[in-house]
């Protein structure tokens, strides 16, 4: 306990001041990490004193229906740990999220994590950052270590009930060191007994406990991060594809060596997958084909910077049956769509493109043999484009145009995409652009932008394009939508 916080409490009398008045002079502290202290003395001063402190500190959030709350912690936060694991009004979180940071205090920070997990009744969501580069610059001990104890926090998150795991690589890791080699190839055993060719795969004992596997809650899993496929993590990793009804499933490890990948999906049967993305990865054709063929129930497939089969390496053409929605670069969607015997469940296609003349003509170029299948009869057609961080200096061929014959003459919508360093711009300079980059399609009637650090909330940004624009009819801005075919 702190001798500061004791001799406020007695100087001031603060436990003789009623709520309402301790709440206001908690308010006006300058500095809010006095509360953390102050909230340890008795339970009437916890329950007063540390949600100030929590919220104060940006890492609590409490939610209008007063019985569950947000936690998100960041790097430069996470001191707040301690203060979070002494907490008794945490329940209920629909929301937490950690980044460990890249130093020593990592470990810490990681056990008392743990701790708040624990104290938890039920979590919705979690999103866990870690930083790879870090991770294995540590000795072999230390990680061997630091991955159990990963380990047991991701089984404690899955014991509360989580339905939506993320394990991603921490924001600030521009590029994650590879993942140790593996050393040898065997025959390794798949779940049902049977057997399947695949790169060995180091495993230790760390694995899914069997309280978090009673829950059965988890259906949405994003494995974002190399460390879910360190030798210390891959049988946790099998364990959870293979023993929760998984209905969303994405993968984007770039730095994960292609044998180690293959080995993992070699190992994967999850019955009720419906959504599957796989972005920035280095997988076999080969592999892949044999993935999609035991998972027909999958309707929606994102596929992101792939490699392309080449002729040799067919997907046998029942594959996919229930496909509703593809998203993909161009060579992609042409091969699957020339592959599959049958795209009757097929509704929307999203066509990933960058912002250049030169892409769009290979995108055009890519989908010429399928483009009878992109018919806006059947298929709702979406071209997303990635927005370089210098728009404003990106020039526009006015004449560029996609008519008939050609297969972006079927583009309905056009999706902005906007990365995270990307530049301010005034709202007549973007309705300008939007206004240009729609114009070579003549189908299209929605635009949609996302991802930009302005809000547009005013009028400007969308009279601009009613005025301009006499094919937009929809303009959505970070998922607000207005129709622009009503009176401004």
């Amino acid at each position: 306990m702190s001798d500061t916080s004791d001799t406020l409490v007695r100087t001031f009398g603060l436990l003789s001041l009623p709520n309402e008045i301790l709440l206001v002079v908690f308010s006006h502290f300058e500095d809010p990490y006095p509360l953390y202290p102050l909230s340890t003395l008795c339970r009437r001063l916890h329950f007063l004193a540390l949600p100030i402190y929590l919220t104060r500190a940006c890492v609590y959030e409490a939610l209008p229906d007063s019985t569950s709350c947000d936690i998100t912690i960041g790097a430069e936060h996470t001191g707040t740990l301690a203060a979070l694991q002494t907490s008794l009004f945490l329940g209920t979180v629909q929301s937490l999220c950690c980044t460990f940071s890249d130093s020593i205090s990592q470990f810490e920070d990681l056990a008392r994590f743990h701790r708040v997990c624990s104290i938890l009744k039920s979590v919705e969501s979690t999103t866990l950052q870690f930083s790879p580069a870090s991770f294995n610059n540590h000795a072999e001990a230390m990680r061997t270590t630091y991955s159990f104890s990963i380990v047991q926090t991701l089984n404690t998150v899955l014991e509360k009930s989580c339905a939506t795991l993320t394990v991603s690589a921490s924001p600030t890791d521009s590029a994650a060191i590879s993942s140790p080699r593996v050393s040898r190839r065997h025959l390794v055993r798949a779940p049902g007994g049977r057997r399947a060719q695949s790169t060995a795969i180091v495993t230790s004992s760390a694995s899914l406990s069997p309280a978090a596997l009673r829950q059965k809650k988890l259906s949405k899993f994003k494995m974002h991060s190399e460390v879910l496929f360190s030798p210390h993590l891959r049988a946790w990793t099998i364990d959870v594809l293979n023993s929760f009804p998984l209905v969303f499933l994405s993968i984007d490890i770039p730095t994960v060596p292609a044998r180690v990948l293959d080995a993992i999906l070699s190992l994967t049967e999850i019955a009720t997958l419906r959504h599957f993305a796989l972005s920035n990865c280095i997988i076999k054709p080969t592999r892949m084909h044999i993935f999609l063929s035991r998972h027909p129930g999958i309707t929606c497939l994102h596929f992101e910077k792939l490699l392309v089969p080449s002729n040799q390496e067919s997907l046998p053409r029942d594959h996919l049956p229930q496909l509703a929605s593809l998203s993909a670069e161009a060579p992609q969607v042409a091969y699957l769509l020339h592959a599959m015997e049958s795209t009757a469940a097929l509704r929307a296609v999203r066509l990933l493109s960058h912002m250049t003349r030169l892409d769009l003509m290979f995108t055009d170029a890519a989908l010429g043999p399928v483009a009878s299948r992109l018919a806006p009869t059947t298929v709702s057609l979406t071209l997303v484009l990635r927005v370089p961080d210098d728009l404003p200096h990106i020039a526009i061929d006015p004449s560029l145009r996609f008519g008939e014959g050609t297969a972006l003459q079927f583009v309905t919508k056009l999706e902005l995409v906007f990365g995270y360093e990307s530049t301010s711009i005034a709202p007549a300079k973007l309705a300008d652009y939007i206004v240009k980059w729609s114009a070579p399609f003549p189908a299209l009637r929605t635009v949609e932008l996302v991802g930009l650090k302005e809000r547009y909330e005013g009028v400007d940004l969308v009279q601009a394009v009613r005025t301009f624009s006499s094919t937009v009819e929809t303009l959505v801005v970070n998922g607000r939508e207005t129709d622009l075919t009503e009176p401004g």
